[in-house]
């Protein structure tokens, strides 16, 4: 991921903006259910901005051989980068922080002129959200990007057993000195720890 943020980095550099978050990134959560009911994995949307998605392209078909831009490769290589990190996601059950096994299905393509992101991140166990408090985020730890689920795109839950589930959005609620503190940073700037977690949505997923 570090090499996409330099090239964002690069091509605001223009603009002379400061702040974080410098790139934003629509989100879209589809919670997947087993037969018996267990969260067995989370599908993953990513609809990247025109800005960050021009910056993404370039950098790409700069590093192709022959130049030649290949959307494709933008899956790969990203995910690859990401695993390291947890994938930008966080799942908790009751507390407990749950793992994700190693992506394996992910795409990449063009909406427009924004370039979406897809992959599916399956739980490195699978949890009972009829027993657990569960909840998930997904977010820059950096907050070099804000991402987001639109209010009318909410996260869905895939059931074939059509289970009684859902999922509702908690807004971050970060205090004015984390908003002050956001936004006197400054482009090259590295955030602090913990930063992209005040600024993250919360998705409780609750079953009767």
């Amino acid at each position: 991921m570090t090499r996409f943020l330099a090239v964002l980095a690069l091509a605001l550099a223009p603009f002379g903006l400061h702040a974080h978050p410098h790139a934003w990134i629509d989100v879209r959560s589809t919670i997947v259910l087993s037969a018996d009911g267990m969260i067995a994995a989370i599908e993953e949307q990513w609809l990247f901005d025109e800005l960050y998605s021009a910056a993404i392209l370039d950098g790409l078909q700069e590093d192709s051989p022959g130049k030649t831009l290949v959307i494709g490769d933008f899956a790969a290589e990203v995910i690859e980068n990401l695993g390291p990190y947890g994938y930008f996601m966080r799942i908790v059950a009751d507390g407990r922080p749950i793992g994700l096994n190693t992506v394996t299905r992910f795409n990449s393509e063009m909406k427009g002129r924004q370039l979406q992101l897809s992959f599916t991140a399956p739980l490195a166990e699978a949890v009972d959200p009829r027993r657990d408090d569960v909840s998930f985020s997904v977010y820059d730890p950096t907050y070099f990007i804000q991402m987001t689920h639109r209010p009318e795109d909410p996260p869905t839950i895939r059931s074939a057993q059509g289970h009684a589930c859902r999922a509702r959005v908690a807004p971050p609620n970060p205090t004015p000195e984390d908003v002050a503190r956001a936004l006197a940073l400054d482009r090259g700037a590295t955030s602090e720890e913990g930063l992209g977690d005040l600024f993250a949505e919360k998705v409780h997923i609750q079953c009767g």
